[in-house]
């Protein structure tokens, strides 16, 4: 970790909504999935998922740079659990499961567009390449109870 760079972080936002870039096709839109529930469309068919929520926003004030934290939303963690048997609705609502959706945090490289003309969240985002400077992030973010130290512990 590097203790520095700690230091100039600042919080911009904790605001949960759905990242840019983030909203994607059904792997199958022809099949019914009575789980999913955050669709685009008024019923469960809908062929648009919203794949990732931003988390929050992370500024470091002596480079300007931001970062940006997102997590898996539970209509894409059931989208990639399509087995009803296997991974039924109870099931995938307890508060074990719902510890397994994925967290990402990403240097942004330019303001997102217009979210209609987005095709993925990597038009704006970056993978970190630096493994001290995301272990610096991911502490920062457990430092101020964005994620949990369970959290932390899976990010890599």
């Amino acid at each position: 970790m590097n203790v520095e760079f700690l230091t100039g972080l600042e919080l911009v936002s904790t605001k949960i909504f759905p990242l840019p870039g983030g909203v994607g096709r059904r792997q199958n839109p022809t099949a019914y999935d009575p789980r999913l529930t955050h669709l685009s469309g008024l019923t469960p068919v809908g062929d648009e998922v919203v794949y990732y929520e931003h988390i929050a926003t992370v500024r470091h004030k002596a480079t300007n740079k931001f970062f940006v934290a997102f997590k898996e939303t539970m209509d894409a963690f059931l989208a990639r659990s399509t087995d009803l048997q296997k991974y039924p609705e109870w099931l995938m609502k307890q508060p074990n499961k719902q510890a397994e959706r994925e967290i990402h945090i990403y240097l942004v490289t330019r303001t997102p567009q217009s979210v209609s003309i987005m095709r993925s969240h990597e038009d704006w985002l970056a993978h970190i390449a630096d493994v001290g400077t995301f272990d610096t992030l991911a502490y920062f973010l457990a430092q101020n109870n964005v994620i949990d130290e369970k959290a932390l512990a899976t990010l890599r």
